[in-house]
């Protein structure tokens, strides 16, 4: 039998690997003590990057170069191009640079290191620190601020600026703002709070400009809405329409892969939806596989079903993989949803949680 590779970790400044699960959770001040004590940092995000990694990852970077630090931007892909009307997204890397000597190491709006290029780059061993939102964040850093009851990676970064008294440029609002923005679906997503709102008027407030954003955000290219179209025709219910779903084959993926999270609310968007799914084609190693977009309409825990195939999110949007080609996968992916409804087995998993 051949030997299970070993999970790659972070390895801290003396040495010694960081184990999931043991990582400090720490308060607002000391998150922004954290910023305070450090002078080069190095910024990471996460994977198939969406809008508030983007934004926060940028807004994080210029903050910190207006308290006086250095910071590089990293993303294991490309910014998709709808993210670039932040400008700072210019700036930001898709490979660690070599010889620089950092005395820090942030991980924005990523709830494990595998997302965040685990197997492609490597981390200096220095002080890291995860800011995040995710409930199933794995804590694999030296330091953890989180708030999972905030809307966006970019709630809780807005927050921390606010109380530093910075006064923060225009570009650094957009993005702050963006971000908000796409994870709370422009505020009408149930994770959307008085705080969220406070948030992003205060950003307004100092500049961030929402038609221009929303302008943005809201352009299409002629191959997004073919691949609008085709996606939609691939729609199926299952459960008595409890569940819906709809896939981006190959093709689809060509003509706008980058922004693929955005289509699911194509299936979402059917009435008598509880669980939505978007089934992505493809390919790693040479194996295609199905990556998912998974999305609840009111109560049943898609965070909870990301984790059965060793995803995770949030108890209303998550991801996860099957390592099989969509037409296997759906099937699998289905008979797992099923349990997560209504009156299904593990519909109450993690409620007494949410509703505390």
């Amino acid at each position: 039998m051949a030997e299970e590779k070993k999970e790659k970790l972070l390895i801290n400044k003396s040495g010694v690997e960081i184990q999931k699960g043991s990582s400090k959770e720490i308060s607002k001040e000391e998150a922004i003590g954290f910023l305070k004590s450090h002078d080069r940092f190095l910024l990471i995000g996460h994977e198939h990057p969406d809008g508030d990694d983007v934004g926060s990852i940028c807004a994080l970077h210029n903050a910190l170069l207006l308290m006086g630090k250095e910071a590089d931007m990293v993303l294991p892909d490309p910014v998709p191009h709808v993210y670039t009307l932040v400008k700072t997204s210019e700036k930001v890397l898709t490979e660690i640079p070599k010889d620089r000597d950092y005395d820090a190491l942030i991980f924005t709006d990523l709830g494990n290191l595998e997302r965040g290029g685990r197997d492609k780059f490597d981390f200096p061993r220095v002080d890291s620190l995860c800011i995040d939102h995710h409930e199933s964040n794995e804590h694999y850093t030296d330091y953890l601020y989180l708030k999972y009851r905030y809307a966006a990676t970019a709630e809780l970064l807005s927050e921390m600026f606010f109380d530093m008294g910075l006064t923060l440029d225009e570009d650094t609002c957009n993005a702050l703002y963006m971000a908000l923005c796409t994870d709370s679906g422009f505020f009408s997503f149930s994770c959307t709070s008085e705080h969220t709102l406070t948030m992003a008027a205060k950003l307004v407030g100092m500049g961030a400009k929402p038609d221009y954003i929303s302008n943005r955000l809201d352009e299409r290219t002629p191959e997004a809405l073919e691949c609008w179209g085709r996606v939609a025709s691939t729609i199926q219910t299952f459960a008595g329409g409890q569940i819906v779903t709809a896939f981006m084959d190959e093709k689809s993926m060509a003509l706008d892969g980058e922004n693929s999270d955005a289509y699911a609310s194509i299936p979402r968007s059917l009435k008598g939806c509880q669980i939505a799914a978007l089934l992505k084609y493809r390919t790693e190693k040479g194996k295609v596989i199905t990556r998912i977009s998974l999305r609840s309409t009111e109560h049943c825990n898609v965070g909870a079903l990301a984790k059965e195939f060793k995803g995770g999110g949030h108890w209303k949007a998550s991801g996860c993989t099957i390592e099989k080609p969509i037409h296997e996968a759906l099937p699998i992916l289905v008979e797992m949803a099923e349990k997560y409804l209504p009156g299904g087995e593990k519909y109450m998993v993690g409620r007494d949680k949410k509703e505390s």
